[in-house]
């Protein structure tokens, strides 16, 4: 029997959380070069705010996120990739594990509404978002995604009686 495989790549907008520590470490950068620079006025303390500005702008988190969904015969993985160059397995489920999975606005995840909710989608209202009720870890727990067609079809024809379009 032929193996299911699915790769689904998708830019994300960033979360406002990140967005705001961005900013934050955007702005540290700024007040210690002017508090270096207007304030103090001295050498010394210039070269350390220089070099604190480097390790802040070297640890900030990027703008730039993508998530990818790996679908392999029933089990899927939801990847993060940062900046074009980091990659990080963030979750990962098989389809015995999952309930139900659903569009976002479906009726029949009301009786999730209360679960935690963990988000892998890209963000953007207008794209078709996915909730998958799986059992993790820590108890269940609801999967925000946006699959494309592939992921879906694949996902159905391994366990049709949990994907609901």
């Amino acid at each position: 029997m032929e193996e299911l495989y699915s790769e689904t790549y998708l830019k994300a907008k960033p979360s406002p959380k990140r967005l705001l520590i961005r900013s934050g470490f955007i702005a540290l950068c700024i007040l210690l070069v002017y508090i270096a620079v207007f304030i103090v006025q001295s050498g010394p303390v210039l070269f350390f705010a220089v070099v604190a500005d480097g390790f802040i702008i070297y640890f900030m988190p990027s703008a730039n996120i993508a998530y990818e969904y790996v679908f392999v015969d029933g089990q899927i993985d939801f990847d993060i990739i940062i900046a074009g160059n980091k990659r990080k397995t963030k979750k990962r489920t098989d389809l015995e594990k999952i309930d139900i999975v659903a569009p976002e606005d479906s009726p029949s995840l009301n009786q999730y509404s209360r679960l935690p909710l963990v988000d892998f989608s890209s963000g953007i209202k207008s794209d078709r978002h996915f909730i998958a009720v799986s059992k993790g870890d820590n108890g269940q727990e609801r999967i925000k995604f946006t699959p494309d067609e592939k992921l879906i079809e694949n996902m159905k024809f391994k366990g049709r009686s949990k994907i609901q379009c």
